[in-house]
């Protein structure tokens, strides 16, 4: 479950999730301005996503689920298909074809703590 908060004085995102036969939901991780929690490795979020309860409420389709758990992503080490289905998963929901692939590298980057460098941006620092 996605639980955004939005309450004057009181705003921020939790990530709960539940299973099937148990009473309480277990929180995984909020966004209160940081990131706190244990988050989801890569596998995780794929296996969450790829496994909507179809007799419970809430989304269904997998590219929505995946791109709402998505945050939670605290795995450095992302497979190579992991690009692939962000790109896929941003188009299904209507994110341009043209662009979605830079948005997946710039997400994924960010979400695996890592810097990005596109070697085609000019410098200003080097005179370019």
């Amino acid at each position: 479950m996605v639980v955004y908060r939005n309450l004057d004085g009181e705003y921020g995102t939790d990530y709960l999730l539940t299973h099937p036969g148990r009473s309480y939901a277990e929180q995984i991780a909020s966004w209160d301005g940081d990131f706190s929690g244990t988050g989801l490795t890569w596998h995780e979020l794929i296996r969450i996503a790829d496994s909507p309860s179809l007799a419970d409420e809430g989304v269904q389709d997998t590219a929505t689920r995946f791109l709402l758990l998505l945050p939670l992503l605290t795995d450095p080490d992302v497979p190579e298909t992991a690009s692939a289905r962000l790109i896929a998963a941003l188009t299904a929901v209507g994110a341009p074809q043209d662009t979605a692939s830079i948005a997946a590298e710039h997400l994924l980057a960010h979400l695996t703590r890592r810097s990005r460098h596109d070697p085609t941006w000019a410098s200003p620092l080097s005179g370019s």
